[in-house]
């Protein structure tokens, strides 16, 4: 038998789990930040050019814990519907070439879509994973995306830019 502090704290308990589980369910569509209609983002995507925005010159920064940026110039990010991905990297000097998968997904916070994913290393569930990617979403059409990642450079803060294509 249930009393009733027990049923409270059952419905607590469930309703706290319905958020948890509303607020891990992310969309494959993003509103457009120039105003425009949503634009589904999930494809087949290909890193065309990356460029930064606050540091001159060359410059050697690694990308995602993963491989240097110019890497990621070329790679494939392969984004399914259901949050489920990859991105591969082809072959380069100092490239580790090869799939990673990912569990990927936009949200809006504070007004600004956001792109995040998750690195997935061998078979782990997303819910265990607790480390991930932020990535502003800049502009978005059917065939282009631009992503912008702030990273800590020498103490100040600076900008990648991502532009893909389908």
């Amino acid at each position: 038998m249930i009393n009733m502090k027990n049923k409270g704290m059952l419905s607590v308990t469930a309703f706290s789990l319905l958020l948890v589980v509303m607020s891990a369910c992310s969309t494959s569509r993003v509103a457009n930040p120039d105003g425009g209609k949503n634009v589904k983002i999930s494809g087949t995507w290909t890193v065309q050019d990356i460029d930064f925005e606050g540091i001159t010159g060359k410059v050697k920064v690694s990308v995602f814990d993963d491989a240097p940026y110019t890497c990621f110039i070329g790679s494939q990010w392969n984004l399914i519907a259901s949050g489920n991905g990859s991105y591969t990297l082809p072959s380069g000097q100092d490239c580790n070439a090869g799939e990673r998968t990912i569990f990927w997904g936009v949200q809006t916070e504070n007004g600004v879509p956001t792109f995040m994913f998750k690195k997935m290393p061998g078979g782990v569930k997303p819910a265990k994973i607790t480390d991930g990617y932020k990535l502003t979403v800049k502009s978005v059409t059917a065939n282009s995306l631009v992503l912008q990642d702030d990273i800590n450079f020498e103490g100040k803060t600076v900008y990648i830019n991502y532009h893909l294509t389908k």
